[in-house]
């Protein structure tokens, strides 16, 4: 990933446990690829064409606002401040304002 392809980056240094760690921020834009209707909620699959990925995020609230395949938006990446088992970052799917939509972990 080249440092053009990130729109945003910012590092926070925090101690957990007597160890000092530098966690990283960034996002980027994706490119909705599907939408479905739940009952209180829509299913959103978003592409990263920079890490050729697709992500799924089950519970984005409905409208406002309206999502359509086809629609950019945009996904962050944070580092986690802990280690989980098979788990080293959080993603956030944001609209292009900033507004958070949902979050999932991978």
């Amino acid at each position: 990933m080249a440092d053009n392809d990130i729109d945003v980056v910012q590092t926070t240094e925090t101690e957990i446990g007597g160890i000092k760690k530098t966690l990283k921020k960034f996002k980027r834009k994706c490119t909705v690829v599907r939408v479905a209707q739940a009952k209180g909620w829509r299913n959103v699959v978003v592409s990263d064409s920079k890490e050729n990925k697709k992500y799924f995020f089950g519970k984005v609230l409905n409208p406002p606002p309206e999502i359509n395949p086809g629609d950019e938006l945009y996904i962050g990446f944070e580092d986690l401040p802990y280690e989980l088992p098979g788990i080293k970052q959080k993603i956030i799917l944001m609209t292009l304002d900033g507004f958070q939509l949902d979050w999932t972990q991978i």
